[in-house]
């Protein structure tokens, strides 16, 4: 028996990954930051998901920051982050970015939390990353809880499709754009339709 009702049970936080690459800054949310030691340094690990330009910078500078978003953070932020691709649009720019001491991005605003990161492994899961990695900096940016997986659900949204523990409302998954990574909640996908970010055509968009 393999009831996967039990996977929602387990909630998470809901964070930003920042990263450079080639002077560029990329950035994704994710729900898959966890502690794995409290040792010092302390250990931790994020999945990063392949087809997300950030783990790509991850993978190649061995760097990054994660911001986790405080209860309040902005819907914008997260639709910003989740379902804008970078490769559409430089995510940063709306809104104040500091970098840490390894130029990693990474914006205060609506973010309870910022670590930064020093990538010690990573293991190849197939679709996703899983990167261990320890601590190099560290504060907390307001007070207050943490945004997490349930409470945005609770709020009637979904979690982003390229996050690696991906929820939705329903069973229907959607289609994603494989040009900019925009992703169409609905179980079905007219021949005439066209992609709102990139405006590429139906042939260019996968079943999820």
């Amino acid at each position: 028996m393999l009831d996967k009702k039990a996977f929602d049970r387990i909630s998470y936080s809901i964070s930003i990954v920042g990263s450079c690459l080639d002077g560029k800054f990329r950035g994704c949310v994710v729900n898959s930051l966890q502690q794995l030691t409290s040792s010092n340094p302390a250990k931790f690990a994020v999945t990063l998901n392949k087809y997300n330009l950030t783990e790509a910078a991850v993978e190649q500078t061995g760097a990054f920051c994660a911001t986790v978003a405080a209860e309040t953070c902005p819907d914008s932020i997260i639709k910003l982050f989740g379902y804008k691709s970078g490769r559409v649009a430089d995510k940063f720019a709306e809104y104040e970015t500091k970098t840490d001491e390894a130029g990693c991005p990474y914006i205060t605003e609506g973010m309870a939390v910022r670590m930064s990161f020093r990538v010690l492994q990573q293991v190849d899961l197939g679709s996703h990353v899983l990167f261990i990695s320890e601590v190099t900096e560290a504060e907390v940016l307001q007070p207050g809880g943490v945004l997490t997986v349930e409470m945005f659900k609770n709020a009637g949204k979904s979690v982003p499709a390229n996050a690696p523990i991906y929820r939705t409302l329903d069973e229907h998954y959607g289609y994603r754009c494989t040009v900019c990574g925009y992703v169409h909640k609905s179980d079905t996908l007219p021949d005439d339709f066209r992609c709102p970010v990139c405006k590429q055509p139906a042939s260019k968009f996968e079943k999820l």
